[in-house]
């Protein structure tokens, strides 16, 4: 009797055959139903039709397509016609479901949320992204793009306390990670010119993955903005994640996006750890873009990012002891700054605020692999500017410039040691360079001395008719420091450098 009560319970498994025939009959219904009862038809008719696709019978598979097909036809200009999400969903989402199941039902899953009411797709979102990061690859883009599209739809000014707890209850890591990842491309996104191309700091792969086949226009795309900086602030997720979103937000184009990036940015990610080696990474990667030497695909190639983005992060680079210590993205992006395409006179001064920054600051091995390269790069940056050059960016970009150099000789005094180049062009400088860089310079010139410490004798005698030329220069700066040179670089019994010291007492300028 037990053993007749448990065959009875147990589900029926229909051949192939007896399944071709269900499918078939329930065309037959499928045609013949009027429109007025096609959606209560389809939310059994869907779910059953798709489920046979896991069968391997190639008689079943076509009956399936010839379904779909017509369900296809009936239903894709009637967008008042429901199909059943919760279902359909539920099928996606199964332990057992095949992959071909899978592709199928997420095209009718999108379908389906597209004819939710606005409350429903509200309620649903959070729901779509919670395991997301489990998900295929093409599946996730599909998900995300739902997902951030009701978001710009009901989220844009505010969302609801109700809504947000549903939000911060994707808890899995990989999951909120994907998630912060393609809201910061959505971010990144704007809207491509007639020219074409591709957005500043992403590829042509995460455009597509961002937009799909419609590019997003201007008011559309800035309601999915506010609304993912709305979403992700009542996630309270930490804030190095969050950081390079808001960071982006807050130099983007539309002044609505700007204000709530830096209210975001100054409210929620003050706190965020600079020297998070993973957080320095990612704002390398929007700086830099894809760099010449990485082998990836032309659609994978990432661009780099744009002016505006790039001011902001060159502020947060001068403040990280960890960027200074990320060789070789640190040189990229110095590069980038003075010689990159599209340069600006601000980016070059920040790139040389960095150089100063990065000289101070880096490792011993990190330096030795970047100093002399950057030092070239200095030099030839210097040699760009004429010295009748007075603006303001032009002259703080020389100030740092001098300054990287005064601190390079005395980390790395072997770089200048054996030639006196380096000694000529400062004390030319002193003498050529308007009277407000004067005092930089002069800083400069005193900390090379000490790179001459121990040179070679032919180096110390070319450097002694250096300092007796230059102690009868006009400029006091030039012959203040012929002096300090003079008697930092040669002991007392060397007589051209006590000759300049008497001459030095003579001198009109008391510090002299």
């Amino acid at each position: 009797m037990a053993e007749s009560s448990s065959s009875s319970s147990s589900p029926v498994v229909k051949s192939d055959a007896e399944t071709e025939e269900l499918l078939d009959r329930m065309l037959t219904r499928l045609a013949l139903c009027d429109d007025s009862k096609l959606e209560t038809l389809l939310s059994k008719l869907l779910p059953l039709t798709l489920s046979s696709l896991s069968t391997n019978s190639t008689a079943v598979r076509n009956k399936v397509l010839e379904i779909l097909s017509h369900v296809n036809k009936r239903v894709k200009y009637q967008h008042e016609i429901g199909l059943p999400f919760q279902e359909l969903w539920k099928l996606y989402t199964a332990a057992n479901a095949t992959a071909i199941v899978k592709n199928f039902c997420v095209m009718y899953i999108e379908m389906a949320f597209e004819r939710l009411n606005i409350k429903e797709k509200e309620n649903m979102a959070p729901v779509l992204i919670a395991n997301i990061s489990k998900l295929p690859l093409q599946h996730q883009e599909i998900i995300l793009r739902i997902v951030a599209k009701v978001i710009g739809e009901c989220h844009a000014s505010q969302i609801d306390d109700e809504v947000a707890v549903k939000y911060r209850s994707v808890n899995g890591s990989q999951d909120r990670e994907l998630f912060a990842e393609f809201c910061l491309h959505l971010m990144l996104y704007k809207q491509s010119s007639q020219g074409g191309g591709c957005s500043p700091g992403l590829s042509i792969a995460q455009s597509n993955r961002v937009a799909g086949k419609n590019p997003l226009k201007n008011e559309e795309l800035l309601m999915r903005k506010l609304g993912v900086l709305n979403v992700v602030d009542a996630m309270e997720l930490s804030p190095e994640p969050v950081y390079p979103l808001y960071l982006v937000a807050s130099a983007d184009s539309q002044e609505a996006v700007i204000k709530k990036g830096e209210e975001l940015l100054r409210k929620k990610a003050a706190s965020a750890n600079l020297d998070d080696s993973n957080l320095m990474k990612q704002l390398f990667s929007l700086f830099n873009g894809t760099t010449s030497t990485e082998n990836v695909a032309p659609e994978s190639k990432v661009n780099p990012a744009s002016v505006s983005l790039k001011i902001k992060l060159m502020s947060v680079f001068c403040r990280s002891i960890t960027a200074a210590n990320s060789f070789p993205a640190t040189l990229q992006c110095i590069f980038g700054c003075i010689y990159g395409s599209g340069t600006t006179s601000r980016l070059k001064q920040l790139g040389m605020e960095f150089t100063v920054w990065v000289f101070k600051h880096a490792k011993n091995d990190q330096l030795k692999l970047m100093g002399p390269v950057i030092l070239t790069g200095v030099l030839k940056l210097l040699d760009s500017y004429s010295s009748s050059d007075s603006d303001t960016i032009a002259r703080d970009t020389k100030t740092f410039s001098f300054q990287a150099i005064g601190l390079l000789a005395q980390r790395l005094p072997h770089l200048f040691r054996d030639k006196i180049d380096m000694a000529v062009r400062l004390f030319d400088a002193l003498k050529t360079e308007a009277e407000s860089l004067r005092f930089v310079i002069q800083e400069a010139t005193i900390s090379l001395a000490a790179a001459f410490k121990g040179a070679p004798a032919t180096v110390l005698m070319d450097l002694e008719a250096l300092l007796l030329n230059n102690f009868q220069a006009e400029q006091n700066e030039v012959r203040l420091c012929a002096v300090r040179w003079a008697t930092s670089l040669f002991d007392l019994k060397h007589c051209p450098s006590r000759f300049i010291c008497m001459l030095g007492v003579a001198d009109s300028r008391l510090d002299i």
